[in-house]
């Protein structure tokens, strides 16, 4: 009798222990067996100073410093509401930074996910009630550019954002007037597995002063690639770019090329043949891609003036 019962015990827990590694190991991945991570239930709501003081590591693996950590009550008040005749109070736009960072700020908890989407459990941050007030951030041309649905389109399974980094640079040699900011951001994207990935990208943001407040007139985002620069070529490389674009197809080096770096900011300096210097401007990428951003020259004043050197065109006439 007690023999039966053991032997029961046995079958019992053999089948239990199948029974769960079919429910929580359905495939490989990676190598080994995927293992389903079990729903953690949702505890009581804290209030917002908390809840960001004290759960940060769970949205970001990056140690950057968050940017767009402005949150102001006065915005959530707007959430669910009819926001078509609220107006953006002209103390979160009264300088392009400030523009920037409460634009991202708004976003930052947003979430636009895809039907299919597994990501995160249950509702995800603000879910897609920022959008309409970070769209009253962009300037009407903008907006006759980029319609409210195409802008909504646009944050299609992007779950949280975190701006990472914020600099104003020159402005673009066509549009002398319009201000122009670098910026880096951290996405959390969601998949149609129970898992969210990380994901950057790099840009720009063009402002303009209308009034008494700057509007975002234009924006452009780059996602970084984390398989190119360890494998391929010598482009992201701050002083090979330097030595092979501006010395081996302009010919314009004739001096060491030396790099000066402070934080992400690199700054590639040479001199020509005529002994005039240089400099070229670049910044690290989280992914650490170095991207250049602007080319400077010093003047007779011993101060150093923004200029615009394409080395294509010197392929180009070198080829022709």
């Amino acid at each position: 009798m007690l023999r039966r019962g053991i032997i029961t015990v046995f079958i019992l827990f053999f089948m239990l222990s199948t029974i769960v590694s079919k429910c929580e190991e359905k495939q490989l991945i990676l190598g080994g067996q995927y293992i389903k991570l079990l729903n953690l239930k949702e505890d009581k709501k804290r209030n917002d100073t908390e809840r960001y003081k004290n759960q940060e590591r769970f949205f970001r693996p990056s140690k950057s410093l968050i940017l767009n950590n402005k949150i102001d009550e006065s915005f959530y008040n707007m959430y669910g509401t009819d926001t078509s005749k609220i107006k953006i109070p002209n103390k979160f736009l009264k300088n392009p930074e400030d523009t920037i960072i409460n634009y991202f700020s708004v976003l930052r908890e947003a979430a636009n996910p895809v039907e299919g989407s597994e990501t995160g459990c249950g509702s995800l941050g603000d879910t897609r009630a920022p959008y309409p007030i970070a769209y009253k951030f962009l300037s009407d041309s903008y907006k006759n550019k980029v319609s409210y649905e195409n802008y909504l389109k646009s944050f299609e399974n992007t779950l949280h954002i975190n701006l990472i980094k914020l600099n104003k640079v020159g402005s673009d040699k066509e549009h002398p007037d319009i201000i122009k900011y670098f910026v880096e951001i951290e996405t959390i994207e969601g998949t149609n597995e129970s898992k969210g990935v990380f994901a950057y990208y790099f840009g720009y943001m063009y402002l303009q002063k209308q009034g008494e407040v700057y509007k975002i007139v234009n924006m452009n985002f780059t996602p970084e690639n984390y398989l190119c620069a360890p494998y391929h070529g010598w482009s992201y490389d701050a002083k090979s770019f330097v030595e092979i674009e501006y010395g081996n197809w302009c010919s314009l080096i004739d001096n060491k090329v030396y790099v000066k770096e402070n934080g992400y900011e690199k700054k590639v300096y040479f001199k020509d043949k005529n002994m005039n210097e240089y400099y070229v401007l670049f910044y690290q990428l989280t992914n650490g891609v170095d991207i250049k951003i602007a080319d400077y020259k010093k003047n007779k004043d011993g101060k150093w003036d923004q200029i615009y050197i394409d080395p294509t065109k010197c392929l180009e006439k070198n080829n022709k």
